[in-house]
């Protein structure tokens, strides 16, 4: 009799278990969506003249410096076999800042500009944005960097999201030739930086 009993209940238990499982497999499932950090979408993307260039993420180094005060973070981005950009921003990197295109202080970071275009259109090229020697003396150019945002990146570095719009001059390239000529550079970076010694 307990087994005729037991045997119903039995049953009904196999049949809610089966109907929990059921259930669950039914579930949608869904993975968490990806952060742009965590898809590693750091760039530098710019034009010359109009002509585009992008540079990804393994192509790009940073760095940081702290002299008595005076701040110097630097982007490097360039392809191999490309041109070259150099960024240097005087400023505070904790909080968004604008840079201008030079200074006419001598020994100033930024003295020699605050952007040089390197191997373009050949190698061995170079077009800073300003110069502190030249006669008559050149008028700095404002917002030719603009950092628009300075995330912290946990514990580790921060991201460096910002602009660039700036003209190069020719500067002490060889005369007469037709490719040294003032270059128009636009852009935008998403760049990471890792702290190695001093935070910020």
């Amino acid at each position: 009799m307990k087994y005729l009993i037991s045997l119903p209940i039995f049953i009904a238990a196999i049949f809610l278990a089966s109907c929990g499982n059921t259930g669950s497999e039914k579930a949608p499932t869904t993975e968490p969506e990806k952060t742009v950090s965590q898809k590693g979408d750091y760039f530098v993307d710019f034009t010359v003249d109009g002509k585009p260039v992008h540079v990804g993420e393994d192509n790009i180094l940073t760095s940081y410096n702290n002299f008595s005060g005076k701040i110097e973070f630097k982007i490097f981005a360039g392809n191999e076999g490309g041109p070259q950009l150099v960024l240097t921003i005087p400023n505070d990197m904790s909080k968004p800042s604008s840079t201008p295109s030079g200074s006419a202080e001598a020994g100033y970071s930024i003295s020699q500009g605050s952007v040089s275009l390197q191997d373009y259109p050949e190698k061995g090229l170079t077009f800073n944005s300003y110069d502190f020697t030249a006669n008559p003396p050149l008028t700095p150019v404002p917002d030719a960097i603009v950092v628009t945002a300075s995330e912290l990146l946990g514990e580790e570095g921060r991201i460096i999201t910002g602009t660039i719009n700036v003209t190069t001059i020719p500067g002490n390239n060889p005369a007469n030739d037709p490719t040294v000529k003032p270059y128009t550079i636009t852009g935008k970076f998403r760049v990471k930086h890792l702290f190695k010694g001093e935070k910020f």
